[in-house]
């Protein structure tokens, strides 16, 4: 069995795109999906929920804007990594990353 890896809660802030990740997403029950897991870069847990789109929407998951594009998932683990600019409105390291939606 794997340990888990910690949590890096020491790690500076940075504006860090890590590509695509293969974190599989599931489903709210309301037609949204849920993100639930680790940072690839802090290793820091959350979930975060992508609630469907309004039906004529360009907004939410399942708009009308073409085709499935991945969610954009941002760094929301909580922890006020050290460098973290006052302008951003998460709490986390800063990294962001795609997942695809199936």
């Amino acid at each position: 069995m794997m340990a888990t890896p910690r949590h890096r809660k020491r790690l500076g802030w940075e504006n860090a795109p890590m590509g695509p990740q293969q974190t599989p997403l599931t489903t709210d029950g309301d037609g949204g999906l849920v993100f639930s897991g680790p940072c690839p870069r802090c290793m820091g847990t959350f979930s975060r929920t992508y609630p469907a789109a309004i039906p004529g929407s360009t907004k939410g998951v399942g708009s009308s804007g073409g085709s499935a594009k991945p969610i954009r998932v941002l760094c929301e683990c909580g922890v006020r990594h050290a460098g973290r600019p006052d302008v951003e409105k998460e709490v986390g390291c800063g990294a962001h990353w795609q997942v695809d939606r199936s």
